[in-house]
């Protein structure tokens, strides 16, 4: 993990933003809009993942990220980033979104991912002091690939209680 693949992802988050609104503002694409914003939001958090040394490899861990972030920052609305991610990503494959539809997310999404980028630019918020489980969940987050992949379970959560 290195600080030039963190900045690598960053841009290219940056870039497809740009991308997302070209295609649906010049093109009226909204399919490719979708995923381009879709892998926008990816790559910062891909970018966030490799400067704190977590693994990024799937959606969940986005998801798991994301909500660390969203608690690390204050800003709970980072929290539902990746659902929009996720639905804007659906919408390459079904296209069921109406332009002023994909508008409205695409806004959303854009001003999100520049908060993201930000915080990721101003580093870890020292005054964050993580929950029990949240740092369990960093914790696993920090495993090396190898590490994880020797637990199938290691990314669920833990087992429910008996009833």
């Amino acid at each position: 993990m290195s600080t030039e693949l963190a900045n690598r992802h960053s841009e290219m988050s940056r870039r497809l933003i740009q991308q997302a609104h070209y295609e649906l503002e010049q093109k009226g694409d909204r399919v490719h809009a979708s995923e381009k914003a879709a892998g926008a939001v990816a790559h910062a958090i891909k970018a966030i993942g490799e400067d704190r040394q977590w693994r990024h490899g799937s959606h969940n861990l986005w998801r798991e990220i994301m909500g660390l972030i969203a608690d690390e920052y204050g800003n709970p609305a980072l929290g539902i980033l990746q659902q929009y991610a996720d639905e804007l990503h659906g919408n390459f494959y079904e296209d069921r979104l109406h332009e002023w539809q994909l508008r409205q997310e695409l806004d959303t999404v854009t001003g999100l991912l520049e908060f993201l980028l930000e915080a990721r630019e101003r580093g870890p918020n020292p005054d964050f002091v993580p929950s029990t489980d949240q740092q369990q969940s960093i914790d696993r987050l920090r495993m090396s690939e190898e590490e994880a992949s020797s637990d199938p379970l290691i990314d669920y959560p833990p087992p429910m209680p008996p009833l």
